[in-house]
């Protein structure tokens, strides 16, 4: 938050700390990473020697938007590394963020098992999505991440069924004015106002998200994103919370958190989380007990014949890279050969980019109230090469750009 306590205002990290403080993120994240960090960036690698005021705030501010206070606290490799580096005020800061985080979840997945038996009872499958996946699977840490709300997704024949079940329970359709909504938002009553941006918080609005499509619509000139049936094929009845669901397979689950990846890094909105997660997903050196089969049989990790290869490979990669004690050697399996498909920018960006703001991490400066500067409309549209990449496959520079430029102009008069 901004100094002296704004709880409505985040804090902007300042230009020269945020890449310096995202290396040094990463290099806490990764199992068996190196422990120093530069002095330049946090004192002289003493606890609790900082070079100034301005260091602290900024690594909370970086490590709320990036997702991490639980897993700082939670991880053992990470929180070992964290102790030794940190001064005392952290990890009180540290330890408080879990606590809100973890009353959060609570909260969180007792309205999903509320949510899951209101289905069953109305005959509705129903596919939880991301974190509401990685919270409940076998094994996992349901508090080690935070969730921001609910993804479930319906058939597009239940869709009105599942907007009565949720009206049953309390919720409430929020009016989506976008031009192209991707789901329906629903929220409870009372609970769709921000308290705080500082960090977690129970109060907090914990929307549902009802979803009959898996597409991101992200650019506006992407159609070709849909991972509604990737979801689907494969996907089998198993328990979560006690309570019947559908659950996608492994490969497909990491297919889903990888283009979420490269899509938010296309924005300039991409969350080291984001990579924890397709470690924890994808990291396994061949097979690992997949919930989507039942009775837990294992099942091949990796990336098994994902869907929009441009979408999926940057973030693997990426995550690859920058977590390497997280994955076995030289990544997931299928990632090499999945970029043989990508163009060859793409594939060759992904591979040497910096891993701070320049691959498109979340750098802590913008807020919401920035949405329709001129700076944020740039960080969203200017022609990098690797998002052209993205976009336009191989085609030379001048006619990506071309076509790029072109198709903002499209965007920017029906706005």
């Amino acid at each position: 938050m901004a100094p002296g306590g704004d709880s409505i205002r985040p804090y902007r990290v300042p230009r020269d700390l945020a890449d310096p403080l995202l290396e040094a993120l990463g290099d806490w994240l990764d199992v068996g990473a190196p422990t120093a960090v530069a002095a330049t960036v946090i004192g002289d690698g003493r606890p609790g020697s900082w070079p100034d005021a301005r260091t602290e705030p900024a690594l909370r501010r970086l490590i709320t938007a990036h997702g991490l206070s639980p897993v700082l606290v939670r991880d053992p490799a990470a929180a070992a590394t964290v102790a030794r580096l940190v001064p005392e005020s952290l990890l009180a800061w540290l330890a408080a963020q879990d606590e809100r985080n973890r009353l959060r979840i609570e909260r969180l997945l007792g309205e999903l098992q509320a949510v899951l038996r209101a289905f069953r009872a109305a005959s509705l499958p129903v596919m939880p999505l991301k974190g509401a996946i990685l919270a409940t699977r076998p094994g996992s840490d349901p508090f080690r991440r935070p969730m921001a709300d609910l993804d479930l997704l319906v058939r597009p024949g239940d869709r009105v069924a599942a907007r009565a079940t949720l009206t049953s329970l309390g919720y409430r359709r929020r009016l989506d004015r976008t031009r192209r909504p991707t789901h329906d938002t629903f929220e409870i009553a009372g609970n769709e106002t921000v308290v705080a941006v500082d960090g977690e918080d129970p109060d907090n609005p914990r929307p549902i998200e009802l979803h009959t499509e898996v597409r991101r619509h992200l650019w506006a000139w992407m159609d070709d994103d849909d991972l509604t049936g990737h979801l689907w094929s494969g996907s089998v009845e198993a328990t979560i919370l006690g309570e019947p669901a559908i659950v996608p397979t492994v490969a497909a689950l990491g297919a889903h958190l990888a283009i979420h990846a490269t899509s938010d890094l296309l924005l300039g909105k991409g969350r080291l989380i984001q990579w924890l997660d397709l470690a924890e997903v994808l990291g396994s050196a061949a097979t690992a007990i997949d919930p989507g089969l039942a009775g837990g049989r294992t099942a091949p990790t990796g990336l098994v014949n994902p869907p929009h290869p441009r979408l999926v490979a940057p973030a693997v990669r990426l995550a690859a890279r920058r977590l390497p004690g997280r994955f076995p050697a030289g990544g997931p399996a299928g990632l090499e050969a999945l970029e043989q498909l990508v163009p060859t920018a793409l594939a060759r960006w992904a591979a040497k980019v910096p891993l701070d703001t320049r691959a498109g991490l979340h750098g802590g400066r913008w807020v919401p109230a920035d949405a329709s500067t001129v700076g944020a409309r740039w960080a969203r549209w200017a022609p990098h090469r690797w998002r052209l990449a993205v976009a336009y496959g191989d085609a030379p520079l001048v006619v990506a750009a071309a076509r790029h430029a072109a198709r903002v102009l499209v965007i920017a008069r029906q706005s």
